[in-house]
């Protein structure tokens, strides 16, 4: 990704009024989140194979810190639906990015909304963790990138009966087990400390 490219959308996200962190290793962008686990603090996260690619699970789980583990063995329907709802009033909740523009809108699908809700509102603070392959130019091609790709392979991952899994494209089908259910469009926040977009230079997720 050009110098040209991050610097636009880190300047597009200030004037929304949200901060955009560009790292250009692993290591400084899992350096600064371990900065930010402070003894105690409650942490929640969303569905994000960035986060996951990034060995950031790992680091939650050893941290001094309560962990709102929606992935640990042997959890229940009931618990984890609890822990959907304490993600409100984490201190922290990482998620991903399925595309973000030049303009600096970030957006977002979900099928139950337990990923979505709280990057709008709740939680402190928020980190969004997002792989230069997810910055496009527009709402366009914004949109495109989540029917054509984000959506499909997830639904493919998540072994859903929707035609996009045999396609690999949006139909804008009616399954009952289509995952296109909530879209979401940030393009700016009230409290400019809340979300930040830390970026990282590669392919990661989808």
């Amino acid at each position: 990704m050009e110098k040209e490219k991050i610097e636009q959308l880190i300047k597009s996200l200030k004037k929304n009024r949200i901060e955009g962190i560009y790292f250009s290793s692993e290591t400084d962008l899992i350096n600064f989140v371990i900065d930010n686990l402070k003894p105690g603090i409650t942490v929640g996260i969303g569905d994000s194979l960035t986060i996951e690619q990034l060995g950031l699970f790992d680091y939650l789980r050893q941290s001094s810190i309560r962990f709102l583990d929606k992935y640990q063995p042997d959890i229940t329907k009931e618990e984890r639906s609890q822990l959907y709802r304490d993600n409100f009033s984490a201190d922290i909740f990482l998620s991903g990015i399925n595309a973000i523009t030049l303009e600096g809108k970030i957006f977002n699908l979900d099928g139950n909304g337990s990923r979505v809700a709280p990057i709008i509102y709740g939680p402190k603070r928020v980190f969004l963790v997002c792989g230069t392959n997810k910055i496009v130019q527009n709402d366009e091609e914004a949109i495109s990138r989540i029917k054509n790709i984000a959506a499909p392979i997830d639904a493919k991952r998540l072994n859903k009966k929707t035609p996009c899994t045999k396609t690999g494209i949006c139909l804008d089908c009616k399954s009952v087990d289509k995952i296109c259910n909530y879209y979401t469009i940030i393009q700016g926040q009230f409290d400019k400390e809340r979300i930040k977009v830390l970026l990282i230079n590669g392919k990661y997720g989808f």
